[in-house]
């Protein structure tokens, strides 16, 4: 118990908060939000579980109409553009967001790689943050561990570990992709945690539906 005039810390477990960004809902959109949440699904129609299409994030973001178009543009961008993998694009992203302890990211990329074929135990490494050389190939190996230390400690990569990248045969622009994938998905473990719509343990059901809202 803390003392008196101390605060109780949150379990790291478990920290849902009561006071959050509210959500606007499909059945409540207009306008130009209307629009970015049907291009959304339509986006994703096949590619995802019908559950984590249009997920609280975006319905979060939905309260401002301009930046919840220039987020979508950007994560269409990271995903669809480039010449790198949607795959390997999805499990930079699986590692950063485990990095960030979001769980709402981890259950949105842990569908897509699943639904990708990626191997069960792979998906197990990256959410537990024990890489393994031999489950990966060596360019995958090598951006997975660059992701999970810039995700950490930006300021700590080194001259070595940025050549080893183009060691592997990244180009400029890919090496660009892989830090703007890091960047991007940072920003977004940011986005629902701060704004309170996803919490450490929380149900990939209650992330799905909107928990911050009741559900």
């Amino acid at each position: 118990m803390p003392s008196e005039g101390e605060t109780a810390v949150p379990s790291r477990e478990e920290h849902r908060r009561e006071n959050h960004i509210g959500l606007v809902r499909p059945e409540d959109a207009e306008g130009r939000v209307a629009e970015v949440y049907r291009e959304i699904l339509e986006d994703r129609d096949g590619d995802l579980d019908d559950d984590l299409a249009l997920s609280t994030l975006w319905m979060a973001l939905g309260n401002d109409p301009d930046l919840l178009e220039a987020v979508w543009a950007h994560t269409d961008h990271v995903y669809d553009g480039g010449s790198l993998s949607f795959e390997l694009k999805s499990m930079i992203s699986l590692v950063v967001a485990s990095v960030m302890e979001c769980e709402g990211c981890r259950f949105f990329h842990e569908s897509a790689l699943e639904r990708e074929g990626a191997d069960d135990e792979a998906i197990r490494e990256m959410k537990e943050l024990r890489i393994g050389e031999g489950r990966f190939s060596p360019t995958e190996y090598g951006v997975l561990a660059f992701a999970e230390k810039a995700a950490r400690d930006p300021h700590g990569i080194t001259d070595a570990e940025f050549e080893r990248l183009r060691e592997l045969g990244l180009s400029e622009r890919e090496l660009l992709e892989v830090v703007d994938c890091i960047a991007h998905h940072v920003y977004t473990a940011y986005v629902q945690a701060i704004s309170g719509i996803v919490y450490r343990g929380m149900s990939r059901e209650e992330w799905a539906s909107g928990v911050a809202d009741g559900g």
